[in-house]
């Protein structure tokens, strides 16, 4: 188990990198995670990264060289980790995404700066690891502009005999910029109670 927590940083790289490859083949075959109860969601994730990230850090001064090189990938990861995610699930409440957004990528960026490299190393890892911090701040706040913009409304909704599936119409309004009609499928089999359930398109057009 010590050894285990030696590698907490390779852990938490693995750790987004399975998510970002998860959620990519979700959105490949037309999938999106729909958020039910945005606060449970919102605390499951917390605590994993909260978990991840006190292992890091008090375990920085065990870790391995090797680790201190991926541990500052973790910044870029998580930033993609973010964007992916932030088109892979529909979430009501914009403001608990971002604060999930914003904790996911500092707690991975405190992490990079505590962990031991070489001085110019360091320097060249902060600079560029806040540099998208500033890009993730000027995401976060387009976010918060625009979550107001747009608007769906669902025209119809058929449940299938057996109630596994749910096929719903909706109508998209994008304002200025036009709008689409969506037809969906609810997954109702993969609802988890209290946190959420899958969702696929399988019509986007006039």
């Amino acid at each position: 188990m010590q050894k285990l927590f030696k590698r907490s940083s390779t852990i938490y790289f693995v750790y987004l990198i399975l998510m970002i490859i998860l959620s990519i083949l979700l959105l490949f075959f037309g999938y999106r995670f729909i958020v039910t109860n945005a606060i449970v969601w919102l605390v499951i994730n917390l605590m994993i990264e909260c978990v991840l990230t006190t292992l890091c850090i008090f375990k920085r001064d065990e870790s391995m060289k090797s680790t201190n090189i991926i541990v500052q990938l973790l910044p870029t990861f998580s930033l993609i980790y973010i964007i992916i995610l932030t088109i892979h699930i529909n979430i009501d409440n914009i403001i608990i995404l971002c604060f999930h957004h914003l904790f996911c990528f500092l707690s991975c960026y405190i992490i990079s700066l505590l962990y031991a490299n070489k001085f110019v190393f360091r320097i060249i890892y902060a600079t560029f690891n806040t540099i998208l911090l500033l890009f993730l701040l000027a995401v976060v706040y387009f976010l918060m502009i625009f979550t107001d913009f747009g608007k769906e409304t669902i025209i119809e909704q058929v449940t299938s005999p057996d109630k596994s599936y749910t096929a719903i119409l909706i109508n998209s309004d994008q304002g200025a910029l036009g709008g689409d009609t969506l037809v969906s499928i609810e997954y109702n089999n993969t609802k988890i109670i209290g946190y959420g359930y899958f969702e696929k398109n399988l019509y986007i057009g006039e």
